[in-house]
């Protein structure tokens, strides 16, 4: 394989995940949602009733296995 059949290197992809308060994407680790202001980390009433929270499981789970595999 050449320098120019090579893939790009490059900065990995930032995660995202759903603010619990208002459920729109933000980088995971923000502390206050830029969308909505409030604590992103902050479990809402409409995030756990919309299932959010055991998607977010699931999702967590997933990243966990992916890192045991490398």
């Amino acid at each position: 394989m050449s320098e120019a059949d090579a893939p790009p290197h490059g900065a990995p992809t930032p995660v995202l995940v759903l603010c619990r308060q208002c459920i729109q994407y933000v980088f995971i680790g923000t502390t206050i949602c830029p969308h909505c202001g409030r604590d992103s980390g902050e479990t809402s009433a409409r995030y756990r009733d919309g299932g959010y929270l055991a998607l977010e499981t699931m999702q967590c789970i997933d990243r966990a296995v992916e890192k045991q595999r490398r």
